[in-house]
């Protein structure tokens, strides 16, 4: 009879038996240096317009040494060019949206520039739109470059 194991924590080829290793953790210090100039990514997000017509999204830079430098935001719903919706887009924080950077009267599909200073991590751009379609799924894409750490 072979040797019973004595719980799903004994000893087994990789993680926990998984065969799986875990991966392995880059301690802070060891980023030294500096991408410039990337194409900014990670700006997409999408929402869900209410039954009062309104959505507010949010999206900004994620991650330590992560700096993003937005020009611009594509703007769209699921109705398209016959949406008659506003969208605003300001510069905040989660619970802050106080800086208006942006407006479109063609909140459906529109493209704003956006003249804002770098964010890092912990401010957002945030876009509210209003008189929507309700059920539209709303977009915003944020265009530009942006600065990451490596290693």
């Amino acid at each position: 009879m072979p040797p019973r194991r004595a719980s799903w924590l004994s000893w087994g080829p990789g993680f926990r038996g998984s065969g799986v290793t875990p991966a392995r953790s880059v301690p802070i210090g060891s980023y030294t240096g500096r991408h410039r100039g990337l194409t900014l990514t990670g700006g997409q997000v999408q929402g869900r317009i209410a039954a009062d017509g309104t959505a507010t999204i949010r999206v900004g830079p994620q991650g330590l040494g992560n700096v993003w430098y937005p020009a611009q935001a594509t703007i769209s719903t699921t109705t398209g060019a016959n949406d008659v919706s506003t969208c605003k887009i300001f510069l905040g924080s989660i619970g802050v949206s106080n800086n208006m950077v942006g407006q479109s009267y063609a909140g459906g599909g529109d493209t704003v520039a956006l003249a804002v200073p770098p964010l890092s991590p912990g401010e957002l751009l945030i876009a509210v739109w209003a008189a929507g379609t309700p059920g539209d799924i709303c977009t915003m894409n944020i265009i530009g470059t942006m600065d990451a750490l490596t290693w």
